[in-house]
């Protein structure tokens, strides 16, 4: 029995694509399903979790926190002034599923070294190894 025998088709993955020297890697996208977990789970920690916003872009989460910046004229801080601040990000990894990033004061977002699947990048931003998940009072 030899010859080339055409190889059954494999179900399509839920995920994107990107494209590796050898061929395709498809990697898992996240959705709004998980991003409402994740904020009925922080949430319960406390009104600064509380205030978190997730918005899914790319099949990546993304956490932003309040900022309430100083208002030069009255030398204060000035509700009026605030606005939302990259935080946090869920994105598809390697050797993955996903990993999570912070936003850097240089405007990029660095890797952390924590890997895993949803429930255990949520354990690692709670138990806040680094100090650079966990919202700080203001």
């Amino acid at each position: 029995m030899g010859g080339n025998l055409p190889l059954p088709d494999t179900p399509k993955k839920k995920g994107s694509q990107r494209k590796t020297a050898g061929g395709r890697t498809w990697l898992p996208t996240l959705s709004d399903e998980e991003a409402e977990q994740l904020r009925q789970r922080f949430s319960k920690k406390g009104p600064l979790w509380d205030q978190w916003e997730y918005r899914v872009r790319a099949g990546k989460i993304l956490i932003y926190t309040p900022v309430i910046p100083w208002n030069p004229k009255t030398g204060k801080p000035d509700p009026a002034l605030r606005y939302m601040a990259p935080h946090l990000r869920i994105v598809p990894s390697q050797p993955g599923p996903f990993g999570l990033q912070y936003w850097r004061h240089t405007e990029r977002w660095e890797w952390l070294p924590i890997t895993g699947t949803i429930e255990e990048i949520a354990d690692a931003i709670e138990a806040d190894p680094f100090g650079l998940c966990a919202p700080m009072e203001p």
